[in-house]
């Protein structure tokens, strides 16, 4: 196999990495929820859940694009027939309107013309969920890294759950246990974050 192909696999593989038991091909609200669960494992999947939700998107992507020139494709097709089918009808050849042969082309093809609207609207939506799922893991992104930051200045400020621990003469610093939830406050404060910078942006796109 080439690289690509066995990127292309595990990438593919990607959907059964999971954060307390739950797949990232489950696509459960939980796995955005940085309050629930470990933040280690949230750290530990964000990297494969972007390249299995940016590999999906991008596959949904090109689906579409396909559906769409096979329908350009076609359209212009029919649409070709169409003309010809209504030059035969008049000797002024002309005086053919652009209205007239389409709704020739519309009346010949109505029913393809519902399957490939059908084919076209099912293709964007896939494409515009797994658009705004990526949005999200985004964000997510986004939200860990304030935490982070914010974790980072109570550690330096005596504030954190990390504690000093001796051992063999040395100095090793430890978290406060396994599993390291997210306060309530702590939360407020990367909303907070969040809001003051999604203020400033709306603020600089005015001026």
């Amino acid at each position: 196999m080439t690289v690509i192909q066995n990127i292309v696999t595990t990438c593919e593989g990607l959907g059964d990495v999971e954060l307390s038991g739950t797949k990232l091909e489950s696509a459960q609200r939980d796995l955005l929820n940085i309050s629930w669960g470990d933040l280690d494992q949230h750290v530990a999947m964000q990297p494969a859940a972007m390249a299995y939700f940016g590999a999906l998107k991008k596959e949904a992507k090109r689906s579409l694009d396909a559906i769409k020139r096979a329908h350009d494709r076609w359209e212009k097709k029919k649409y070709a027939e169409a003309r010809v089918a209504v030059e035969s009808g008049t000797k002024a050849v002309s005086s053919i309107k652009v209205e007239d042969v389409k709704a020739r082309f519309i009346i010949d093809n109505e029913d393809e013309i519902e399957k490939w609207d059908e084919r076209l609207d099912k293709a964007q939506l896939e494409y515009d969920t797994l658009d705004v799922w990526m949005e999200a893991w985004k964000q997510k992104s986004f939200s860990m890294r304030e935490y982070v930051s914010i974790d980072e200045d109570e550690r330096f400020s005596g504030s954190s759950s990390m504690t000093t621990e001796e051992k063999g003469g040395g100095e090793r610093r430890t978290r406060g246990g396994k599993r390291k939830e997210l306060s309530e406050d702590k939360i407020s404060k990367v909303r907070e974050v969040m809001r003051r910078r999604r203020q400033r942006q709306e603020q600089q796109g005015k001026n």
